[in-house]
């Protein structure tokens, strides 16, 4: 039974997660890992393995990897995966409490997934706290963290549930980085930016080498039966490019006052938390979507290139890299599967064809106009087996309809912001395997101290370096919009 969309996504994201962890694999077979290494491939194979598996009844994902990895790197997965997580005990294992995702510590420790949750969102305020209390700004707030309330009283207690072997040690442990709770929201909070396959940066720029975009004939040859001149079988040889990827700095942040005093400071904590994740998540969805990297912007209300730049241009986003040759001009009607939905996948060619790697990307509007057409299903019809993508809120022709507020409907009638006509949308029709994402650095918090001295405030931002880039040359047709759709 071939795989469909939810299959495939989650095969794919199995995949990345393998090939990013094969290097790690060799190094542990010669020794060169220790325990804490190993736990930490573990737990990421074990989250890639949990999210594959809702959508690979038919087949064990594990299995999966002997078809494109070699079998030594799949067999050493497979023990990595089957290994008992040792946590170990007091500050070591409270740290990795924090650091791993919830999913997976459930997976391979037992303890249920709300406990994780509870204490790693208190260990991210925790976290926080002792960032301000470092400051130096605040003076309800002690130096050390440990001798503030809400760290004896609410933190200390989740410690020691967690680490009840050795309750001393754990007493004593503050939080060195984000949890992995927190990281997990940023990434569920991402629709656009969540289609695409995410791999990790050694170095900035990163360059992929990839296979030609064309394949070339071989040709055929008659059998030979001299025993000399014998014409030889056609030379030819593999086409070769590579892939660049770029990271920048997308960063969110959010104020708070030096006149707080321990408490207000507490109870503002998860806003701030939510807050950044809000902030984070939004940018990177922007500049996916609408990111033009040179200026002029394609749109008119982008005008900021120097430091502190618009998320808007981070990276050449999927409008901008959509060719002339892939849009359509529907003269200022109502969407419909027909106009816009399949005259997408028409520009596509063969990347237009296969179902499973596609998406459509709709402003609220197109959306709301695309119910009225009979063959777009909505969530309600599809049966409770059906698997979700985030911001799907229905299908067309068996592909995602992915909404997002910020596939822009104030465009004009080319397909851009130009401030004068605001009454028109797109609709956006991705092959998910034409792009990619690449992380070099996960996300960190750091307190700012002096630029809002002036104001008696310091500020907590969050920040992330990623790239984003197409897999194929864009003149292929991996990516197509349908404009001018009165909104």
């Amino acid at each position: 039974m071939p795989l469909d969309l939810e299959d495939r996504q989650a095969l794919d994201e199995l995949k990345s997660a393998v090939a990013a962890l094969t290097t790690g694999a060799a190094d542990w077979r010669a020794g060169s890992l220790d325990d804490e290494v190993i736990a930490r491939i573990a737990a990421q194979v074990t989250e890639a393995q949990a999210a594959a598996d809702p959508g690979l009844n038919r087949t064990n994902g594990l299995e999966q990897l002997h078809g494109f990895l070699p079998g030594d790197v799949a067999d050493t997965i497979a023990q990595l995966h089957r290994r008992p997580m040792n946590l170990g005990t007091g500050a070591a294992r409270l740290q990795k409490l924090v650091e791993l995702s919830p999913k997976a510590l459930t997976a391979r420790t037992g303890i249920p997934e709300e406990h994780v949750v509870d204490f790693q969102q208190a260990a991210d305020s925790v976290f926080l706290l002792e960032a301000l209390c470092q400051s130096g700004r605040f003076k309800q707030l002690p130096k050390d963290v440990r001798e503030t309330h809400y760290y004896k009283d609410e933190f200390a207690p989740f410690a020691q549930a967690m680490d009840t072997a050795t309750a001393a040690e754990g007493l004593e442990f503050i939080p060195k980085e984000l949890s992995g709770d927190l990281i997990e929201r940023i990434n569920l909070q991402l629709r656009v930016a969540a289609l695409f396959g995410m791999i990790q940066m050694p170095t900035n720029p990163f360059e992929i080498p990839g296979r030609a975009v064309s394949r070339v004939r071989l040709g055929t040859k008659a059998e030979e039966i001299a025993d000399t001149g014998q014409a030889k079988f056609l030379a030819v040889t593999p086409g070769s490019r590579k892939i660049t990827l770029t990271a920048v700095k997308l960063a969110g942040r959010a104020l708070l006052s030096r006149d707080a005093e321990e408490d207000a400071i507490i109870a503002m904590l998860p806003f701030i938390r939510e807050e950044m994740i809000d902030y984070l998540a939004a940018d990177i969805e922007d500049a996916t979507v609408n990111g033009d990297d040179v200026s002029p912007h394609l749109d008119s209300d982008v005008t900021d290139y120097t430091d502190p730049k618009d998320p808007r241009t981070a990276w050449n986003g999927l409008r901008f890299l959509t060719q002339a040759a892939q849009k359509t001009d529907v003269s200022n009607v109502a969407p419909t599967v027909l106009n816009s939905i399949r005259a997408n996948r028409k520009k596509m060619g063969k990347y237009g064809v296969g179902i499973a790697d596609l998406a459509h990307l709709c402003s609220i509007s197109a959306y709301l106009q695309l119910l009225n057409d009979t063959n777009v299903y909505t969530v309600d019809k599809y049966g409770p087996g059906a698997t979700i993508l985030a911001g799907e809120l229905g299908r067309a022709d068996g592909t995602p309809l992915i909404v997002s507020e910020y596939v822009r409907q104030d465009l004009n009638a080319t397909g851009v912001f130009d401030g004068v006509t605001t009454n028109r949308t797109l609709i956006v029709t991705v092959n998910r395997r034409g792009f990619l994402m690449g992380e070099r650095r996960g996300t960190t918090v750091e307190v700012l101290r002096e630029l809002y001295a002036e104001s008696d405030q310091d500020a907590v931002i969050i920040s992330r370096r990623l790239a984003f880039a197409a897999r194929f040359p864009t003149t292929e047709g991996i990516v197509a919009y349908t404009y001018n759709i009165a909104s």
